[in-house]
């Protein structure tokens, strides 16, 4: 087991999904904290340890980072299984000279829903085909792991907000590919396939990156963002499996999806900082 390993599993869904992401950390890994769909911070009997101050994802996963008492920290989502040499590769991964990060393949399982298959290929059909070790500028959000004091410092008010950590940790460290640490990808997310949830989380991407921009960058971005429905769409089928290039429910799906992100992209750009911002994130 890492004994020096905290996982940490944000509950997207609860219930029998959450049941089966602890039952699968128990076997890898001596400590775990769950973030319940609540706000609420629990140990493996389930007791009480803390409790986020807000809902949104990046400041249930800095909560939890802060209560964590070891040196590494590794967050999934219970959305997905860990592999069973998952935790061992964490340790490897972060033994190395000047990593501060590492992140491994995410694995899409093919008893999905066509929508929940669609937002697993085009959130993570990046990271599924990687093979060798490799320096990287972005990891996968439901299967990461830290340097907990690296982490730390990379964190701001908003929390653990994907991108922004990685832009700061890359001044510090490496960002590191494991391959040995896979999770799949086993359990439908309605809500976050929704199209709603898509042109949000969208919007906050494009919210962020256009915050401190003027009126022609924005501009710019936005007309980029016009452009992203196809783009994205041909990304991710290079990325899909056969079946998945042959499922006709899949590929509408993921048109649908890149087209709600597009727009709340779109929309993040010329409208600046979202008014409901990282609450969004749910």
């Amino acid at each position: 087991m890492a004994d020096d390993l905290t996982v940490i599993i944000v509950a997207l869904l609860g219930g029998e999904a959450l049941d089966l992401g602890v039952a699968a950390v128990g076997a890898q890994a001596k400590t775990l904290l769950v973030v319940q769909r609540d706000g609420r911070i629990t140990d493996w009997s389930g007791a009480e340890i803390g409790a986020t101050d807000r809902l949104d994802i990046p400041s249930k996963r800095r909560r939890a980072v802060e209560l964590a008492t070891t040196s590494l920290v590794a967050l999934i989502e219970d959305t997905v299984i860990p592999e069973p040499h998952w935790a061992s590769a964490i340790a490897e991964a972060l033994s190395a000279n000047g990593a501060v990060a590492c992140g491994g393949p995410v694995l899409i399982s093919g008893s999905l829903p066509a929508s929940s298959r669609a937002l697993a290929l085009s959130e993570y059909g990046g990271f599924g085909n990687r093979k060798t070790s490799q320096q990287l500028s972005v990891l996968p959000g439901c299967n990461f792991a830290f340097r907990r004091d690296a982490l730390l410092s990379a964190m701001d008010g908003e929390g653990l907000v994907d991108q922004k950590v990685f832009r700061e940790l890359s001044k510090v460290g490496e960002l590191v590919w494991a391959p040995e640490m896979a999770v799949t990808f086993a359990r439908a997310n309605p809500e976050g396939a929704r199209l709603r949830t898509r042109f949000d989380h969208g919007r906050i991407y494009g919210s962020a990156e256009s915050a401190h921009a003027g009126l022609a960058r924005r501009i710019g971005k936005a007309g980029k963002a016009i452009l992203l429905p196809p783009v994205l769409t041909l990304r991710s089928l290079r990325q899909a499996s056969p079946a998945e290039r042959h499922s006709l429910p899949t590929l509408g799906w993921l048109a649908l999806q890149h087209a709600a992100w597009a727009a709340g992209e779109f929309a993040g750009s010329i409208a600046g900082p979202s008014r409901i911002g990282l609450d969004e994130w749910r």
